[in-house]
């Protein structure tokens, strides 16, 4: 491991453990630790329609084994030492598992390069320097555990690959020497050692079988990533003309499904338990990845989570991961060449498809023509893209290429230093902190009501408030409610919803109210609401930038840049401000 690599490999570890508050989707929360957060601990939390009981398209099995156990681990270890949680610890443990799980693609990418005996410092500065494997990779997605998967079943694939190549060369080589001896004992020696030669027909089978189960339960998306390495798996080490092709190919395929069963019923059965399907009185079994497909092959389900042009993965979500790996990989494609030699009949200067090159390279445009079918598309999508894209384009980062490209390392490190700030620093980075701030704030409440608008969704299990016991409804308990007003209400109409939200809350002295609401909107807001009249405290959370409220950002900018012409600066207070979260703890008198 070379020195600059290893201080890549650090910066992630500290950058995603200890200093990143970015907040890059609801679902880094509510698909993953909320679910996982609620069971462990038996505190309130938000589980998504995904989990409901009666048709569930997630799986627990793979979340319990990644996060579950850790947590439970961390759990008794805390209990032992008398260590108090709060929302950073609890995401201290997520995130230093997800961290752990990025580097399976590090591994896998390692291990692919010294299989095919190359130099892997190359290609293993180019991935860890990538800020999708620094942010995305280590954030509690399914996405970022559906990266480490297909990473694996890439390694174990090409491993096969070469294996077969090294076996069918060996058998070539004796079966020559074989037809040109004459002599007896030569033949029965040469006949030997073809019998020991190692069997390749069914190599990493159980572990490719095993793979395609978790992957699949984990995400069913995983089946576009893994149908290229797949058919390279069952369809290697055959030539066209080989009339063994088709029976070798159906045995393999046979056998992988095979193989893939043990894991596919164990999930089965996980499932079955957890959402409740088998039980004393009833045995039903539930197929999560069969409710996925059977609802996202429906326009208007997928209409509820938003529509997006069918290139947008293509156009938009590749360019905005990969950056110039994207242009790098289009030309890559040498479009001109294989089209001169198709013109010109010259089949035989085509790439050889059996290749690892052609496998990467497969791998990165069949899943994405595959997933660019479905019209709901997030960059997260494309994760799963990282390791083979990046091995398809690595060649252009060595002294050789630099020497034309010189402005290629500037611009793939300026890129990535601006995504990993934005993801990493900036978008919504005033979530987590604000929580952590609420945890303090409401640790002796009896009830506590949080308002929230233009900013994602609260993971409200990071505050760990205990969920109400049915059976102890005499004893003093916590209550907590989250309402989320989304991003459609203008600054004018939040102050009249937020107190017509506490009309409706019923408490006898005092009411405590805490109100989050994106920076660009809290001048309109308090001036159309005359917040000045209540009585309130308000906490500022910097830096945060919401995409659900860009227009004000520019609204408020030019206002702060044009309010006053007799001002020769800008005040960095009301800059701070915009781009802020700002809570606000307001203490409503009732009658």
């Amino acid at each position: 491991m070379s020195l600059e690599y290893g201080c890549l490999a650090a910066f992630r570890i500290l950058s995603t453990v200890f200093v990143q508050n970015g907040y890059v989707h609801p679902d880094e929360f509510f698909q993953t630790t909320e679910i996982i957060t609620g069971d462990v601990f038996g505190v309130v939390h938000e589980r998504p329609w995904e989990f409901n009981k009666d048709a569930p398209v997630r799986s627990i099995g793979l979340l319990y084994g990644i996060f579950g156990i850790p947590l439970y681990i961390a759990k008794l270890i805390f209990k032992l030492y008398k260590i108090p949680w709060n929302p950073f610890l609890l995401m201290f443990v997520f995130r230093l598992v997800t961290c752990a799980v990025s580097f399976v693609t590090d591994y896998s990418l390692y291990k692919i390069c010294k299989i095919l005996k190359l130099k892997s410092n190359r290609y293993l500065l180019l991935l860890s320097s990538s800020y999708v494997i620094i942010v995305f990779g280590t954030k509690t997605f399914t996405n970022s555990l559906e990266l480490a998967l297909v990473s694996l079943l890439l390694w174990k694939v090409v491993d096969s690959m070469t294996v077969s190549d090294k076996v069918i060369a060996a058998e070539n080589e004796l079966r020559n020497m074989y037809a040109y001896r004459t002599s007896i004992t030569d033949k029965v020696v040469l006949s030997r050692k073809l019998r020991l030669l190692p069997s390749h027909h069914f190599s990493h089978c159980l572990e490719i079988g095993t793979i395609l189960a978790v992957g699949t339960f984990n995400r069913p998306t995983f089946l576009l990533f893994a149908v290229t390495p797949i058919f390279y798996w069952v369809s290697r080490g055959f030539t066209k003309n080989d009339d063994r092709f088709f029976k070798i190919f159906n045995i393999r395929f046979i056998v992988l499904f095979i193989c893939t069963l043990p894991g596919v019923f164990a999930f089965i059965l996980i499932d079955s338990f957890y959402f409740e399907h088998i039980t004393e009185n009833k045995a039903s079994l539930v197929v999560t990845p069969l409710n996925f497909i059977k609802f996202n092959i429906k326009p208007s389900n997928l209409a509820e989570h938003g529509i997006h042009f069918r290139l947008t993965h293509a156009i938009i979500n590749t360019p905005l991961l990969f950056n110039v790996l994207t242009l790098l990989f289009l030309g890559r494609l040498q479009f001109n060449s294989l089209i001169k030699i198709i013109l010109n009949h010259h089949y035989h200067l085509l790439p050889n498809i059996f290749e690892v090159n052609t496998l990467m390279m497969a791998n990165v445009i069949i899943p994405l023509f595959l997933l660019s079918i479905f019209p709901h598309q997030e960059p997260r999508f494309l994760l799963p893209l990282l390791l083979p894209i990046v091995f398809s384009t690595s060649k252009y980062f060595s002294s050789h290429y630099m020497k034309d490209l010189k402005c290629l390392l500037p611009i793939w490190c300026f890129s990535n230093i601006i995504g990993f700030i934005f993801y990493g620093y900036l978008h919504q980075a005033g979530v987590t902190p604000m929580i952590s701030h609420l945890f303090q704030d409401i640790k002796h409440a009896s009830n506590t009501y949080v308002i929230h608008s233009h900013t994602y969704s609260l993971p409200v299990g990071l505050l760990m408030v205990p969920q109400l016991n049915k059976s102890l409804l005499y004893t003093n308990q916590r209550h907590i409610k989250v309402y989320d007003l989304g991003s459609s209400l203008d600054p004018e109409v939040l102050y009249d919803t937020v107190m017509n939200i506490s009309k409706h809350i019923t408490c006898k002295e005092k009411l405590v109210v805490y109100f989050a609401l994106s920076g660009p909107l809290i001048k309109q807001f308090e001036s159309a609401g005359n917040v000045s009249s209540l009585t309130y405290k308000k906490n500022i959370f910097f830096p945060h930038l919401s995409m659900e409220s860009l227009s004000f950002y520019f609204t408020s900018m030019i206002d702060l840049l044009y309010h006053d012409n007799n001002m020769p600066y800008i005040s960095l207070t009301e800059f701070r401000d915009i781009f802020s979260l700002v809570l606000y703890k307001i203490t409503i008198k009732t009658e």
